[in-house]
């Protein structure tokens, strides 16, 4: 599965689901955000959790890299929307 990523051109954040398709949640549905990262079994988890009216939406990321990345890029958003 593809990771999630912040799609600038339509300020939205597109979630992979199964096969191709992704889901796209629009940064004004976005009403709470919390993040967590923790370790088990000696790996790291990060984990962002999205809500909204479209309801709760969690995302995993493999790595801290793909978690910062996609941390400063909705915080670059949402200072310019």
């Amino acid at each position: 599965m593809g990771q999630a990523r912040f799609d600038a051109q339509s300020k939205a954040v597109c979630i992979p689901q199964w096969l191709f398709f992704s889901k796209k949640i629009p940064l004004t549905e976005i009403k709470g955000k919390t993040e967590q990262i923790g370790s088990s079994g000696g790996t790291k988890s990060y984990k962002l959790t999205l809500t909204g009216d479209f309801g709760q939406q969690e995302i995993s990321f493999d790595d801290y890299e793909g978690y910062a990345t996609f941390i400063y890029e909705y915080q670059k958003a949402m200072l310019s929307a």
